[in-house]
């Protein structure tokens, strides 16, 4: 059912939808410190961040909510003008300048937007009790990393609560999969203080409004009295946004219309298919060829990958080793354990192993280890000989994607995580669109098995 909330203090009715008082609840009611709120297109995500921020901050005296859009005329035609031309009369309690709504209450709402990566420090001496993500995949996971230590509260009995809304793609679409969808925690992080609340196109009833009132239907009839496949099948049937979805390409429809977060169409393998390339594993052939691919890493993750290919011609990706923070001894020393405990190869050797350039510099900026010593020198002493992989990067893009969706593949195994996730997450540069987010040199952009694998197959 719909629930009308009237906020007597400023003369106001705001009315929200079910899923939208289940958001409210979580918000105002909840232990949760981290809530995702979304999934497929159209769920009414941006009108209830600014429903529920009105709601809770006329309720609760004295508190601070920040309303973060990655882009500034995002967070223009998306909240600000929606948000006054909805409530006109709470202009008076806005100041334009600073963007913030001075409510009755002592509390505030504060409209944010970080144009590029280094703007969301401008908040750094800002405290926000509640802070609302729009579209939060559109930030880098550090930009949401900095803003979670914004948000806390010197409030008594008041949790503070970050709100991210969400569809699945763009940069940060890996990172949010991980907590939400996955539930994947690191050890920092309280397995406790995250809740995902998917919302779906049909848990919006404004974009079948016209079709049940000419159909003899109400708002009641579709809350109260039908069940989710009965409102599903209205709105996809009737509902002109929900067709516009449906002719989408097969990804972008899945990720827009169905909320899947295995899929979306923002990716630079626009072409992947997910459900295809995860496969079971199983144990390689010893006469197919068997590959070893390097991207040297030390404070930033080291990755290694152990790649087939049968006598057809199809790419296998077999297992990976992704760790951060170890010496290049250590990372030797492990993955030549790594290589013999193989369980789908049995042990074998790869018949080459091939690294990028910075596992051969010495003394340069390229160089992993300070010294006469270069890695390729180290990881030889430990029986791993590294070749110079082909390193140019379009070229390498390329000769991957022509192998996706129906000559590669890549065993469905925790180990493969790293690589499906960035495999996922990476789009294409904006002003080179042949090659990944930061053409490789943007740390924000996590690409150390793309690199490797990519060495791998050429």
């Amino acid at each position: 059912m719909i629930i009308v909330i009237i906020i007597l203090l400023l003369n106001l009715n705001i009315s929200l939808q079910p899923k939208q008082i289940q958001l409210y609840k979580l918000v105002s009611e909840s232990g949760y410190g981290y809530i995702a709120y979304g999934g497929a297109g159209g769920g009414a995500k941006s009108h209830a961040v600014r429903d529920v921020a009105l709601i809770i901050a006329s309720e609760i005296p004295n508190i601070n909510i920040g309303i973060f859009r990655r882009l500034s005329k995002e967070l223009l035609t998306n909240h600000i003008i929606p948000f006054f031309r909805k409530y006109p009369e709470l202009r008076i309690y806005f100041n334009k300048t600073e963007r913030i709504l001075y409510l009755p209450s002592g509390s505030t709402i504060q409209f944010c937007s970080s144009d590029d990566e280094e703007a969301i420090y401008s908040y750094q001496g800002s405290e926000f009790d509640l802070e609302f993500v729009d579209e939060a995949t559109h930030f880098t996971p550090d930009m949401i990393q900095f803003l979670k230590t914004r948000n806390r509260s010197s409030k008594p009995n008041f949790k503070a609560k970050m709100i991210l809304t969400c569809n699945p793609g763009n940069i940060s679409h890996a990172y949010i999969k991980r907590l939400y969808i996955d539930r994947n925690f690191e050890d920092n992080e309280n397995p406790d203080d995250y809740i995902f609340l998917p919302a779906k196109i049909y848990d919006n009833v404004i974009w079948s409004t016209n079709e049940l009132k000419a159909r003899g239907f109400t708002v009641k009839d579709y809350y109260e009295k039908w069940t989710d496949e009965e409102r599903r099948d209205f709105t996809l049937n009737y509902s002109e946004y929900a067709k516009t979805l449906q002719g989408l390409p097969e990804q972008l429809k899945k990720a827009y219309l169905e909320g899947d977060w295995d899929v979306f169409g923002g990716q630079f393998f626009k072409s992947a298919n997910w459900v295809q390339m995860k496969i079971p594993p199983f144990k390689i052939q010893p006469e197919w060829k068997l590959i070893g691919s390097l991207d040297p890493g030390f404070s930033s993750p080291c990755s290694f990958g152990l790649t087939a290919q049968d006598l057809a011609g199809n790419t296998i990706r077999i297992s990976t080793y992704y760790e951060a923070e170890r010496s290049p001894e250590e990372h030797a020393e492990a993955i030549k354990d790594f290589i013999s405990n193989c369980p789908y190869t049995e042990g074998r050797k790869p018949s080459i192993i091939v690294s990028g350039r910075d596992a051969f510099a010495k003394k340069d900026r390229y160089a992993i280890m300070a010294n006469d010593k270069t890695l390729a020198d180290v990881f030889s002493a430990y029986g791993l000989y590294l070749h110079p992989a082909k390193t140019d990067r379009v070229q390498g893009w390329w000769a991957w994607k022509a192998l996706i969706p129906n000559k590669y593949s890549i065993f469905d195994i925790p180990e493969n995580k790293p690589l499906i996730d960035e495999m996922q997450a990476v789009i294409s540069d904006d002003r080179h669109v042949e090659d990944i987010q930061g053409r490789g040199n943007d740390p924000s952009v996590s690409d150390h098995a793309l690199d490797e694998q990519k060495y791998g197959i050429m």
